[in-house]
This record gives C-alpha cells, structure tokens and sequence, in this order.
C-alpha cells in the first residue's frame, strides 16, 4: 500500500488519526487493512474498531489529539448514525478537525453526487463512497493536513 509518500512526514511527529466504523457495523476487514496503509503512509493511527458511535470518535479525538478522523460504514448504517457529527464535534471544541466518511455509506444505490451531498450536511470534510481503493484517502489527507486545513 506504501506510495513512498511517508517521506513527507521524516523528522516531524506524524499526523495522528482515529478512525472506526461507525453503528452497529462489525465489518473490521477494511477498517484493518484502512489502519495498517495509514500506518505504512506515515500517520499515527488511533484505531477504535466497529460498533461505535459519534461520541467515542469524540473521546478518540480529545484522548489522542488527533487531527483528522475517519468514520466508515459498510452496511449503509452511516446515513443514520453520522447525522449530528459536525455540530457534536464542534460542540466539543473539535471543528477545525478533519471529518472523513468513506465505505458504502447509505443503503441501497444511490449517485455518488447524492451520497457527497447528504455527508457534507452532516459536517465531513470528504466523503469517499463506495472507492475502489484507500490511496484517494491517504493523498487528500496528506494535502489536507499539510494546508493546515485542520489544528
């Protein structure tokens, strides 16, 4: 999964990231193999498993300072359960820090365009629906993170 792209982070402390699926999902395949390539990109990761809700993102956020967290849904839970995450996290004090959503978001199928629409709503900063790879995911955050676009 390496891209070489970890050399951007040498002699700085990595960017710290929680990540977990979000509802009453246990689908943990993707949520490890999402871990170990952020690991391998040159992030701290703070991996809170499956079976989660808003507020354990929160608490992962606050416990570890992370600067960027990664919700996920592979059964189309996501929808439903991310629906206050912005305003929770800002409520905690947490608005500058990067909100990510990716998996099969919704139930059924729906346009991509309609997907990104409903999770920017909900606060997320990008949503990644249904991508064929994490490699998307580990560019925009490096860029993100790297424009100061989160604390």
């Amino acid at each position: 999964m390496s891209n070489g792209s970890a050399e951007e982070f040498r002699g700085q402390t990595p960017a710290g990231v929680a990540l977990g699926v979000i509802g009453h999902d246990i689908h943990v395949v993707a949520n490890r193999v999402l871990a170990h390539g952020l690991a391998e990109n040159g992030f701290r990761v703070f991996n809170i498993g499956t079976n989660t809700r808003i507020e354990d993102f929160v608490d992962a956020t606050l416990e570890t300072g992370s600067r960027a967290v990664l919700v996920s849904s592979i059964n189309g839970e996501g929808e439903t359960a991310c629906v206050d995450i912005g305003r929770i996290f800002a409520e905690h004090g947490l608005a500058d820090v990067l909100l990510y959503a990716g998996g099969n978001l919704v139930v059924g199928d729906r346009p991509a365009e309609e997907v990104h629409r409903i999770f920017a709503g909900y606060g997320f900063h990008r949503v990644f629906h249904r991508p064929p790879d994490f490699h998307g995911v580990f560019h925009a955050l490096r860029q993100d993170l790297n424009h100061g676009n989160a604390h």
